[in-house]
């Protein structure tokens, strides 16, 4: 996770002690602090549970890559096939 993410996450809980919290978003005390120090995930459940607790907007946004691009055109590259491939097919 993203260290801005756990930040936010810190200010969002305001003055609350990570129990209180922990309780009220209805997990153990030791899931919670794993998330809030970027040691484990949470799930997109708990992303709106906390979303809801904290009165915030839950947005998750795939962006893609910009395409590589040489002298302003389009770069195209020609793979060729491996014999492993080859046999598939």
């Amino acid at each position: 996770m993203e260290l801005a993410f756990r930040r936010q996450l810190r200010e969002m809980r305001g003055k609350k002690s990570r129990k209180k919290f922990a309780e009220e978003l209805g997990m153990k005390e030791s899931n919670y602090l794993k998330i809030e120090l970027g040691k484990s995930n949470p799930t997109i459940k708990t992303l709106e549970r906390m979303a809801n607790l904290t009165n915030s907007t839950l947005v998750i946004e795939l962006v893609p890559n910009e395409s590589p691009q040489v002298g302003g055109e389009q770069l195209t590259l020609d793979l060729e096939e491996t014999e492993d491939e080859e046999d598939k097919q």
